[in-house]
Parts: structure tokens; C-alpha cells; sequence
């Protein structure tokens, strides 16, 4: 009789990737930034580790430090396949409008040993947040919602409160008013960034959901109201979107919800007065295959 192997074998694929910081300049001169510290994570599982230091596309884009990490291992006290992906940006400054000391970015997935068609990947991105993160010159001290993701760890959990009236505050432009949505419209006018938000809030406002099995645009900074915050400022937020008059707009800690893999990126930075390009950041994603039973 053949000695029982001690290594666990599977046909399990493993996913994971991060990028701290990627972009693109259109004007006034054009310039394109490479994904800085990007890290991808190998099928068969394993790490892997990228570091960048003192990066910087003056005025447009600077930052101290950036560095990623990615692993995928099976977990034999819980029968689990575990995968990680996690990026740091330090000393963070995008047109000395949005700065932050340091940005992290978490995604842990946990998933079956084997598929038997019903089990799922459950994602988490507790310890995502935002140190001293500053938009014209404004202090954002946001607390991240990663307890609602936490809650919603799996596909059909996230998609059952999206689709029941209990993801409001996880919505991209997060809960308004009727009156808040017309005047989301309105700018996109001027800022064409937003252009088609308004619309899609809309529809959600009169309950035109889509279908279900698709996937789910959201963010961990849907319950921000600025005016609670600061007072007397001419920036507006809708949820983690925040419109900056005469620069641009900010989306804050959005994730993408799919079946097989979720993808949070902590900023996204859409220039559109004074100069006109796009950065984004701090970027994780994690996922697993669908190992045969």
C-alpha cells in the first residue's frame, strides 16, 4: 500500500494583484505613469513583493514610498485556501490637492478546499484606511465601512442587501435625495468625470436594480457627508465621490464585487480644469478559481 503523501495537492488556482500608484497626464503635456510596484501573484500560489521610493512626475504626482505584498497558501487548520494582497502608499501627493501621509490597502480571500457548486469565496479588506488624507487642504477623516463588507463577505450575501434595500450607504454616490441627485446631474456638465453617475443614480433611486449575477460597483466610502466635517467649503460630495471646483473629482475607496474575485482601490483622481489626466491607487484585488469537486 503506498505511504499516504503529506503535501496537500489541489487543482486550485490562486489570484491576487496590487499596484500602489498608475496614471495617466493628458494635459498640459502627456505623460503616462506605469502601474509603480505592481505585484502579481502566481497560479500555484506562493508571495511575491514589490517596493518603489521617491517617485515623482512634478507637479502631477509624487510620492515617498510604495510597496506591495501578495500570497496565496492552503491553510490546513481550516481547510481553506487563503490569498492576500496589500499595498501601502507613504507621502502620497497628487497636485498638492489630495495628500496623504500613508494609504493601505487590504484583501484577504478565504476559499473552499474543493467546489461543490454551492461553497463560496468570502473577501475581506479590514485595516483598509486613509492617514491624514487632506483634498484642498480640507482634513477627510473617514472611517472606511469595512464592518458592512465584512458582514457582506460573500457574493450572495453583498448581492441579496443590494438587491433588498440594504446597500444604500455602500453605493458609489451613497444615499441622496432626489434634490442631491438633479444637482449630481447638473455637474456633469462641468465635470465630465461624472459623466452618466447621475443617470445610473437615478435608476437606482426608482428601484431599477438590473439583473442579479452580475457585477456590483461600490465603495467602502459611501456613508461620507463632508458637512458634517468641515464648515464653510466649496467641495461637494456625493457618497465617496468628491467634486473639487476648478480640479477635478475624487472617488474614495471603491470596490468591485464579482463572483470570483473582489478589487478595492483606495483613490482614483480625475483632473479635468487646469490640467486633465487620471490617477488611481493603492489598488488590491483577490479572487480564487472554482477547484474541481
Amino acid at each position: 500500500m503506498p505511504k499516504a503523501c503529506p503535501c496537500h495537492h489541489s487543482q486550485y488556482f490562486y489570484h491576487a494583484s496590487a499596484y500602489g500608484l498608475a496614471g495617466e497626464i493628458e494635459r498640459p503635456v502627456q505623460q503616462s505613469v506605469p502601474a509603480q510596484a505592481a505585484c502579481a501573484l502566481a497560479s500555484g500560489g506562493g508571495r511575491g513583493t514589490q517596493r518603489v521610493e521617491k517617485f515623482c512626475l512634478s507637479p502631477f504626482i509624487c510620492f515617498d514610498a510604495a510597496y506591495t505584498e501578495v500570497g496565496g497558501s492552503f491553510d490546513e487548520c481550516h481547510n481553506k485556501h487563503t490569498t492576500y494582497a496589500h499595498s501601502v502608499i507613504e507621502g502620497l501627493n497628487i497636485a498638492n490637492v489630495v495628500t496623504a501621509d500613508r494609504v493601505v490597502s487590504r484583501m484577504v480571500t478565504y476559499s473552499p478546499e474543493t467546489g461543490d457548486g454551492e461553497s463560496e469565496h468570502s473577501y475581506d479588506i479590514t485595516g483598509s484606511h486613509f492617514v491624514n488624507l487632506r483634498i484642498a487642504g480640507h482634513l477627510v477623516d473617514i472611517k472606511l465601512s469595512t464592518h458592512r463588507f465584512h458582514a457582506h463577505d460573500t457574493y450572495s450575501k453583498f448581492e441579496k442587501a443590494y438587491h433588498g434595500d440594504q446597500a444604500d450607504d455602500l453605493l458609489p454616490w451613497g444615499s441622496q435625495s432626489e434634490k442631491q441627485l438633479t444637482e449630481l446631474e447638473k455637474l456633469e456638465e462641468q465635470y465630465h468625470a461624472l459623466s452618466g453617475i447621475g443617470k445610473r443614480a437615478k435608476l437606482w433611486k426608482k428601484h431599477s436594480r438590473g439583473p442579479k449575477g452580475g457585477i456590483y460597483w461600490c465603495s467602502a466610502a459611501g456613508h461620507l457627508n463632508l458637512r458634517q466635517n468641515i464648515d464653510d467649503t466649496e467641495l461637494q460630495n456625493f457618497g465617496g465621490i468628491i467634486v473639487i471646483p476648478k480640479f477635478g473629482v475624487v472617488r474614495i475607496a471603491q470596490v468591485l464585487v464579482h463572483k470570483d474575485y473582489r478589487r478595492l482601490t483606495m483613490f482614483h483622481v480625475q483632473m479635468c480644469s487646469g490640467s486633465a489626466g487620471s490617477t488611481d491607487g493603492a489598488g488590491t484585488s483577490s479572487g480564487g478559481g472554482r477547484p474541481y469537486p
